[in-house]
């Protein structure tokens, strides 16, 4: 599948209404397959790039360390020793407790679970929970046809 021009897709695009839906069907699911095998190939070398990239931070820090400094500056720019933190519950019943203790619930970012939402309301009428609201959006989704 070749890439278009802006004036070119935007041509592209207006036709796409007039084809018979099985041509739709069959260009969607095309489109799918190489967007797939794109997105497949870019991973691979965002991979790649992050295994570099990996590699001379570790080994910049081991030199750091080495060398009893903090970082290094170059004439192509400086390093510095960072520290990020990142927390995760170990032990769900404690935790809980502590934050009802607390009464403190910035513990906790804001976002819903639409999973339990979804749940709590097959189990009360199809009734939102209070608060909370909910958008929806109606799409045709397409399968690849069985062998």
């Amino acid at each position: 599948m070749s890439t278009l021009d802006e004036a070119g897709l935007t041509a592209f695009l207006n036709t796409i209404a007039s084809l018979p839906v099985e041509k739709r069907v069959k260009l969607y699911l095309k489109t799918r397959a190489a967007k797939s095998a794109a997105t497949k190939a870019y991973d691979d070398q965002v991979a790649q790039f992050d295994r570099i990239m990996d590699a001379c931070q570790n080994s910049m820090l081991a030199e750091a360390d080495k060398q009893g400094v903090t970082g290094f500056r170059t004439p192509f720019g400086t390093t510095y020793a960072d520290e990020t933190a990142r927390y995760s519950i170990a032990d769900g019943s404690a935790f809980y407790a502590f934050v009802k203790e607390q009464a403190d619930l910035d513990f906790f970012e804001r976002r819903v679970s639409s999973t339990h939402v979804k749940e709590w309301m097959e189990a009360n009428g199809g009734i939102l929970p209070p608060g909370v609201s909910v958008f929806r959006e109606r799409v045709m989704r397409v399968r690849k046809a069985g062998k």
